[in-house]
């Protein structure tokens, strides 16, 4: 039997076969992908040397884990239900699907966890949220840690943390990126060529995110070290306080935990 059975051979799901692999978590003979693309399914099967069928061959996988899209989910677990035990996982990456709901179609015997991992993945740098509903077997709780941190960091929550995971992290990259580009665009507005803006930008918020993963130091305590009275970096930072940074964050997180309640089903 295959330790992993995935289904759903998209960006994230590549993402998370190639970690797997590169970590030596599973051995690509550990894996068989399922996909309605038969493209994307041969592409896969070919790029990591492992096995490909249809969502009833993944079905008998130790972890079946479900990487499709919201609109996709309803085929892929009618095709799964009834065919889970209780020695099984269903490990949920879709977006906007509660337990509850992943519950109503695996039946009640296997353990169902809900995943919320974000782009960072494709680089082996994500960080995902997930909750976990115990079915009628032993979960095996490590093997779920284990595949989750080859592809990043992991933190369990309880499920009614899992739309504000969403806003703070699933969402989370495209603040960054955002944040980059706009950083680009203001200084080759004020007369930088466009290249140089790209390097400097991009590598100084690399370096600050980089010092705060690997020193560990408070964000807050960071920017005070680098905002010397008087200087440069205060007054920008002053600049960002009278209009309203702090409540622009809080508000755009607020309103992707919103809308993040608004899909779930």
């Amino acid at each position: 039997m295959h330790r992993v059975g995935l289904v759903g051979a998209g960006n994230m799901g590549r993402a998370m076969v190639g970690a797997w692999i590169e970590a030596g978590t599973l051995r690509p003979e550990d894996i068989i992908v399922a996909e309605k693309d038969p493209e994307k399914l041969a592409d896969a099967a070919a790029t990591f040397k492992v096995d490909s069928g249809e969502v009833a061959d993944v079905a008998s996988s130790g972890i079946v884990v479900l990487a499709v899209k919201p609109q996709d989910s309803a085929e892929a677990l009618s095709r799964l239900s009834g065919r889970l035990s209780g020695s099984q996982t269903l490990l949920s990456i879709a977006a906007g699907l509660t337990i509850s709901f992943l519950r109503k179609a695996a039946g009640p015997a296997p353990a169902v966890v809900r995943v919320m991992p974000n782009m960072g993945a494709m680089v082996r740098a994500a960080v995902s949220g997930y909750a976990v509903e115990p079915g009628e077997g032993a979960f095996d709780g490590d093997a779920v840690i284990s595949l989750l941190s080859a592809i990043g960091e992991a933190v369990e929550v309880g499920e009614e943390m899992m739309n504000l995971v969403t806003a703070v992290s699933g969402s989370g990259p495209a603040y960054f990126f955002y944040l980059t580009e706009a950083l680009e665009q203001a200084a080759v507005a004020a007369g930088m060529d466009e290249d140089v803006a790209r390097l400097l930008s991009r590598e100084t918020l690399w370096g600050a995110a980089k010092t705060i993963k690997e020193t560990g130091a408070d964000p807050g305590e960071l920017r005070k070290a680098v905002s010397s009275p008087g200087g440069t970096t205060l007054a920008a930072l002053s600049e960002m306080d009278a209009a309203g940074f702090r409540k622009m964050i809080a508000d755009a997180v607020d309103a992707a935990n919103r809308r993040a309640g608004e899909l779930a089903t």
